[in-house]
């Protein structure tokens, strides 16, 4: 198995592949991983096990059903298996964003959905395709994803003017610690990723935005790392309503530096 795999996941991911071989033998291509493990940024008490996989063709009600019945076996034995996210789709459809995807199943946070559409994007394959992890299958090189940089930048663009802009003009929201640390780990990524086109860990790219945005920030940004890794020390800010008015203020900040998608 690849060693970039944690050695603490590896005897799960391998318990997943053996039941899809064993009851699914003809219909899967291959598994592959991306996000925090395969951008080396896996944290064990709170990554989420991202993966793709792919199969020869479209499957049937009995074959769904299967699939829902492995991943409720596997959260029965194994608590990793409440932090997989990924889908299962075809492997003509690799490369393509959900626009163009007939529904497929996928997996949110350990639970099986048969039919919807889930994280597939640019920058789901950009992260696959340059280092992706094949755990069975035909190499990820071997896939010919089609994906270039532009556009993950604009997907990363779609994403601030078209998620963020509109979630920021609402307050209640950031008044909880989970949406405050959302919103700061995720648009830190997305600043690092159109400045430098370089995909990295959240963590990282929120300590590197603590070197490269103004002084201002840096209360929020520390915060959104306490939220995350050190929740029962006290807060940075005097109250709920502060932090909340400066993660808005953030999400301005960020939709402004960014220049407007492609229509």
């Amino acid at each position: 198995m690849d060693t970039r795999i944690p050695e603490s996941i590896r005897p799960f991911v391998h318990d997943y592949t053996q039941r899809l071989m064993t009851e699914l033998p003809t219909v899967i291509y291959g598994v592959y991983l991306y996000g925090s493990i395969a951008l080396s940024g896996f944290e064990e008490d709170n990554s989420d096990i991202d993966f793709v996989t792919l199969l020869h063709r479209g499957l049937t009600n009995a074959e769904i059903e299967t699939l829902k019945n492995i991943h409720q076996a596997l959260q029965n034995t194994n608590p990793f298996a409440k932090r997989m996210d990924g889908m299962y789709i075809q492997l003509d459809d690799v490369g393509k964003a959900n626009p163009s995807l007939e529904p497929y199943p996928y997996v949110d946070n350990g639970t099986f959905k048969s039919s919807g559409h889930y994280d597939v994007n640019h920058v789901t394959w950009w992260i696959l395709k340059q280092r992706g992890i094949t755990v069975m299958g035909r190499s990820v090189e071997a896939l010919h994803i089609p994906t270039q940089w532009l556009d993950v930048g604009e997907t990363m663009k779609y994403n601030v003017h078209d998620y963020w802009a509109p979630k920021g003009k609402s307050m209640v929201k950031f008044m909880l610690d989970e949406w405050v640390e959302f919103a700061v780990f995720t648009l830190s990524r997305i600043y690092y990723a159109l400045i430098h086109e370089s995909i990295i860990p959240k963590r990282k790219a929120v300590e590197q935005a603590l070197q490269e945005l103004p002084s201002e920030w840096h209360p929020l940004l520390k915060e959104s790392l306490r939220i995350r890794y050190h929740p029962n020390e006290p807060s940075l800010f005097s109250n709920r309503f502060k932090r909340a008015k400066e993660t808005q203020r953030f999400i301005r900040y960020i939709c402004e530096l960014s220049p407007s998608h492609t229509e």
